[in-house]
């Protein structure tokens, strides 16, 4: 297989770019997470958990799904044009999450905390909003380097200053403080591109120019939405059952584990991912076959995932007591048993994008409900049949690893069979 890789390939290059980029800005958080497991305590390492989850959850319902079709449109100024379509949604959403957010304060008064909770996670989604655009549109641009770029600007300053914050004793809030300048710093050469392109290069918004766009694309807030609103608000509610089944302490060791778990995912999938997505985009408007091009991607993601999913099966416990001190030592036991679970993920997650190129998404919803039934299944139910000891953790952790394995082994093989069909309504060659 490595004999048919050619590495003078645009593909490897941008992964290697990508991969580069992922690996500096990642390794920077995990050099400096043993530092701040010895700062900060499992519950509050869960709160961030938790807030970074619903950044993720409003911010990729934000707008509507359209910024993943900037990639598709054969013409640069479409492709813009969707760009703008998707800032427009994105100020009507978070406007009424606002609106939501004073009617419950006048409702239920929160306390400060809670209202500097809120406040911050409203900010920081506005940030992560001009992120997702702006890869997106430096995904079709292939400008690979700044999404490098802006990975390490996030990552160096957030978990600098969560040090910082954490050295003074600052709690849960300098935590999600921190990340919030993370995201601010990290989106301002994605905004400072989309003025300068704004003012000098396109043309300016209009329904008569938009409708059509909206209408060959509506496939993402139709399908693809609902799809990331179940990944998503799946995430927040097994977070929330966690919390209430377990506690916040216990989220907090599973939120860690499930972090360092997705290491290979983050650095190597998202880059393979990105590029993958790209290349795909271009082999379709070319009338070229993706299949080729999956298989080689598994086959290298199988090579690449042995190692450091093995290490976590075999040594998670005494890995995580080392690494992060002894009070993770249970987080590296979770992450011994989820192992096969996030290997099975890692492997299918980079080619997640090849259900928008093919206009399959429709399908992979109804797949994506049934693998989000059975985690709620085993966060929700088995405790309420079994109870909340540790025991019924332990038991629902090997039950839901086991039963997405073979989940992401079907999924994988059912993206091989659309990859082989081909762009769905497509006239065969």
């Amino acid at each position: 297989m490595f004999n048919k890789i050619n590495l003078k390939s645009d593909f490897l290059k941008s992964v290697l770019v990508l991969l580069t980029g992922t690996m500096m800005a990642q390794g920077i958080g995990y050099l400096i997470s043993p530092i701040l497991t010895r700062i900060y305590s499992t519950e509050e390492m869960g709160e961030l958990g938790v807030y970074m989850r619903i950044v993720g959850f409003i911010s990729a319902i934000a707008t509507a799904r359209f910024e993943l079709s900037l990639p598709l449109p054969k013409q640069e100024a479409h492709s813009f044009l969707l760009y703008k379509i998707s800032l427009r949604i994105s100020k009507i959403v978070l406007l009424c999450t606002v609106l939501v957010g004073i009617i419950y304060y006048v409702i239920n008064p929160v306390n400060v905390y809670d209202a500097s909770f809120l406040a911050i996670t409203l900010v920081s989604t506005v940030f992560v909003i001009y992120i997702n655009l702006g890869t997106n549109w430096s995904i079709r641009n292939k400008n690979f380097k700044q999404i490098a770029r802006q990975r390490i600007v996030n990552s160096l300053t957030s978990n600098l200053l969560r040090w910082l914050f954490g050295a003074l004793s600052f709690g849960t809030l300098g935590l999600i403080f921190a990340t919030l300048i993370g995201y601010a710093v990290s989106s301002l050469s994605f905004i400072r591109e989309y003025l300068h392109l704004d003012k000098v290069k396109y043309l300016r918004y209009s329904k008569k120019k938009s409708l059509p766009l909206t209408k060959e694309y509506r496939q993402f807030p139709m399908v693809n939405l609902p799809h990331v609103m179940v990944d998503l608000g799946r995430d927040l509610i097994i977070a929330a059952l966690i919390v209430i089944y377990f506690g916040k302490d216990v989220f907090g060791l599973y939120s860690h584990s499930h972090m360092v778990l997705k290491i290979p995912l983050i650095v190597i999938g998202a880059s393979v991912g990105q590029v993958f997505f790209n290349k795909c985009s271009e082999l379709v408007n070319s009338g070229q076959s993706t299949f080729p091009l999956m298989k080689r991607t598994l086959g290298i993601l199988s090579l690449l995932s042995i190692i450091p999913f093995s290490l976590i099966f075999f040594f998670g416990e005494p890995l995580f007591s080392f690494v992060f001190s002894e009070e993770w030592a249970d987080s590296g036991y979770y992450s011994e048993i989820m192992a096969v679970w996030l290997m099975a993920n890692f492997l299918i997650s980079p080619l997640s994008s090849l259900p928008l190129v093919l206009k399959r998404q429709k399908e992979f919803f109804l797949i994506g409900i049934f693998g989000s039934l059975i985690q709620l299944f085993s966060f929700g139910v088995l405790p309420i049949l079994y109870g909340t000891s540790e025991e019924t953790l332990i038991f629902v952790l090997w039950f839901v690893s086991i039963a997405q394995a073979i989940y992401f082994s079907g999924v994988c093989m059912v993206t091989l069979y659309y990859a082989k069909l081909g762009v769905k309504g497509a006239k065969a060659n």
